[in-house]
């Protein structure tokens, strides 16, 4: 019984010892989502070739990189909420331009 339980530890800290010395993020392994790979929010307003305007939080001020770009120049960029869940999506090429909202604006409003 003894035995059994020196080679659990020492199987666990043979196999503990090099992920913790490459900066391995142990988050993924454990499930837990890390806040660092999220790309901060810009808060936005954005105007349409149509006239409408939307306040909307993205996550940057051109195509994403999880965005799509289809054939014939259309693309596909998503919406988010202040908490960074996907509410909804936009046509990047009926963007007509994108005004960044400053913190300054964020806190009275």
């Amino acid at each position: 019984m003894r035995v059994r339980e020196c080679m659990v530890v020492v199987l666990s800290l043979l196999f503990l010892l090099p992920l913790g010395g490459c900066s391995y993020d142990f988050s993924e392994v454990l499930g837990i989502p890390s806040g660092s790979n999220q790309p901060e929010l810009i808060k936005a307003k954005i105007y349409f070739t149509d006239g409408q305007s939307l306040e909307t939080y993205i996550k940057d001020l051109g195509i994403q990189q999880d965005g799509k770009v289809y054939v014939g120049g259309s693309s596909l960029n998503y919406l988010y909420d202040s908490r960074g869940n996907i509410v909804g999506s936009y046509n990047y090429q009926r963007v007509l331009f994108i005004k960044v909202i400053p913190e300054t604006e964020k806190k009275s409003s």
